[in-house]
């Protein structure tokens, strides 16, 4: 194998791996990506077995070849190094020389026989769709995945086709869950549970494109725009019926500025050493007293203007605990000036909407007093 490639093209193939490949794993080609020259172009490849990446970049071929690098030294010396274009040079013994200007770098790579085969796109239909409402979609939800693994059905994300015209996304922790819909035309039967490490990863191909084909292999969600695939294979888990853990009606309904509790909650917890500590609301008929306490560090106490939009006042107040962080991270991905606060009583479950957003909610559980 013997190539030129422009640096950037490089580094940007070699950088979409980063997020795939083991660190450390349990096989060491896991680590590694896959150059492959051919005819006018390199592939880009890697894989962790459940999510895989192949990306294809313009390069004067010498000589075709392949050879399994490891990803991240190989990427920080082609960050570091200076030139506009990287000479390549692989033998039989694995390794490859790289040449720029008048420096000379060898790494050391695997054969390419080692590297596990990843998917390809098959003859499934694929919907395009617009790259920025999907990656607004996924960030507005990611933060509430699992991150238990040994709660294989909770460590992803449902995507659900509500119909020929509308997607949604759920997730859920098992103590708070987050649901957003858009109008967006993908080429799903019904739903399926992505997991979370390839969430990210599509977020990551969505933030450099405008438009990508999304489709549904047989065991793969299929991203893929003009140079690069993603396939991530979806799990056999089944993610719960969430639409038993949101409330079908509420007895309150309170209206907030959405910005200033938001700034009240992450100034009432930098008195605390976690922001998992709880923070106590409690509920007027037109004010918002937010409390939080922290028995090592201080407490404090603000108050905000609050409407009641619906319930019976002489039930108030209300007195209800939260953790910090399940309502500050929903209200920072919010964008309405307002937010709806709706509950029945301090033990259920209180949903969070935007108040310029019906389709995009949190549902949390309250914490005990």
């Amino acid at each position: 194998m013997k190539l030129r490639i422009e640096r950037q093209a490089l580094l940007k193939g070699v950088g979409r791996t980063l997020g795939v490949v083991y660190r450390r794993g349990p096989m060491p080609v896991l680590s590694h990506f896959l150059l492959e020259a051919a005819e006018g172009q390199v592939t880009i490849a890697a894989t962790d077995l459940e999510v895989s990446f192949r990306g294809v970049y313009p390069a004067q071929v010498e000589e075709t070849g392949a050879l399994c690098l490891p990803a991240h030294y190989f990427h920080n010396l082609v960050k570091k190094v200076s030139g506009d274009f990287l000479d390549l040079a692989a033998g039989e013994d694995s390794k490859l020389q790289i040449q720029v200007g008048k420096y000379h770098y060898q790494v050391l790579g695997l054969p390419a026989a080692h590297f596990p085969s990843i998917p390809e796109i098959g003859g499934q239909a694929m919907a395009e769709v617009k790259s920025r409402l999907l990656r607004e979609m996924i960030g507005k939800i990611i933060f509430s995945v699992c991150t238990d693994d040994s709660q294989r059905n909770l460590c992803g994300v449902l995507w659900e086709k509500v119909d020929d015209s509308q997607l949604r996304l759920v997730s859920t922790d098992g103590h708070r869950l987050t649901l957003i819909q858009r109008e967006l035309p993908v080429a799903l039967e019904d739903r399926v549970l992505v997991p979370r490490k390839g969430m990210g990863e599509i977020s990551r191909l969505l933030a450099g494109v405008n438009k990508v084909g999304l489709g549904l292999g047989k065991k793969n969600l299929v991203l893929k725009t003009d140079q690069e695939s993603l396939f991530v294979q979806l799990p056999d888990e089944k993610f719960p019926d969430y639409r038993r853990v949101i409330p079908k009606s509420f007895a309150f309904r309170f209206r907030v500025n959405r910005p200033a509790l938001h700034d009240t909650i992450g100034r009432l917890s930098l008195l605390s050493r976690e922001r998992s500590r709880g923070v106590v609301f409690n509920l007027g008929h037109n004010q918002l007293e937010v409390n939080f306490q922290d028995p090592e560090v201080g407490e404090g106490r603000e108050l905000l203007p609050l409407t009641l939009e619906k319930g019976d006042n002489r039930r108030l107040p209300l007195q209800v605990g939260f953790n910090a962080r399940y309502l500050l991270e929903p209200l920072a991905a919010m964008e309405g000036e307002e937010v709806l606060l709706e509950l029945n009583d301090q033990d259920r479950p209180v949903r969070l909407t935007d108040g310029d957003d019906p389709h995009y909610f949190g549902v949390i559980m309250p914490m005990a007093l």
